[in-house]
């Protein structure tokens, strides 16, 4: 395939772009075509990478208001009712939303997918349907699979045990969840677990961290410790942390320091926080106006 008129980045001249087995072989200011070469006209439009979404969960999608909305707004009363609705899932179920979901991805330029997986079902339904779309969709979708642990490690029966097959399975990423586990304790046996499988199976990690309103949940810094002291750092990813905004500034200060050591990937998901959380604290008086006081 050869693409001919486009802008690459920020360069003014023209360029074409030549993919052969499905990589690009070349760019090049003029590219004759080759004999029965197709050739798309790209008409001075801009050609960009196609675009990432690092944290998705396509085993719940387009399943918002079953069997209920979720008129609270927290995460806990999010749980409660995906814990509902995960009750009927079905392997056809899941292959359907999560086929469709990809699909509209892919026709807004998106190509690179990680998704969360809920694993606290002792079935693993949404899992096998998942690493079937996976495969499915692999020419046109790269789609990485993180094994989740909703409703906590620790804290769901077998979810040890649970984790462990979904690694065997051919999950790409172990995940965790220490803010929702029953205490402190749990908590940090539950990140030292999963950085353990993570590195047995030689996958990426990806914790759901401190997605709550509290400025006491503090797994953050158990995370970056253990993504310092395994060695792991940039194969370790935090996703939402939304308590950071809750924070003290000397708190704040030095883990700062811990998180530039641990050299982790944070990804903030603010179409989510925006309206999941954020219910239980009130807005610091810094973040509101001096015209909205009076």
């Amino acid at each position: 395939m050869l693409i001919q008129n486009v802008h690459i980045e920020n360069q003014t001249a023209l360029k074409s772009i030549r993919i052969e087995n499905g990589l690009i072989t070349a760019i090049e200011s003029h590219l004759e075509p080759q004999q029965n070469e197709k050739i798309i006209d790209g008409q001075q439009q801009l050609a960009l990478p196609p675009f990432v979404d690092p944290h998705v969960h396509l085993d719940s999608t387009l399943t918002a208001g079953q069997p209920e909305w979720n008129e609270s707004g927290t995460l806990f009363d999010g749980i409660r009712i995906w814990s509902e609705r995960k009750k009927a899932l079905t392997h056809q179920d899941v292959k359907d939303r999560a086929l469709k979901a990809l699909k509209m991805q892919a026709s807004h330029g998106v190509q690179f997918v990680r998704s969360h997986v809920d694993v606290t079902d002792p079935e693993l339904v949404a899992l096998k349907a998942l690493i079937e779309v996976r495969e499915e969709a692999k020419d046109w979708m790269t789609l990485q699979l993180v094994a989740f642990p909703q409703e906590g490690i620790l804290s769901f029966p077998n979810g040890k045990a649970l984790m462990t097959k979904s690694a065997q399975l051919g999950v790409d990423a172990i995940g965790a969840i220490p803010h929702f586990e029953f205490n402190r304790e749990y908590a940090v046996e539950s990140l030292k677990f999963a950085f353990e499988l993570a590195q047995e199976y030689d996958l990426l990690f990806d914790a759901h961290t401190d997605e709550i309103d509290d400025p006491n949940s503090r797994s953050l810094e158990t995370v970056a410790t253990l993504a310092l002291e395994t060695g792991m750092k940039d194969k370790v990813t935090a996703s939402h942390t939304t308590a950071m905004g809750c924070y003290n500034d000397a708190y704040m200060y030095k883990l700062m320091r811990l998180l530039k050591m641990a050299d982790l990937n944070f990804t903030a998901n603010p179409l989510v926080n925006l309206f999941l959380g954020g219910v239980l604290i009130p807005i610091p008086n810094a973040a509101v106006s001096p015209e909205s006081r009076n």
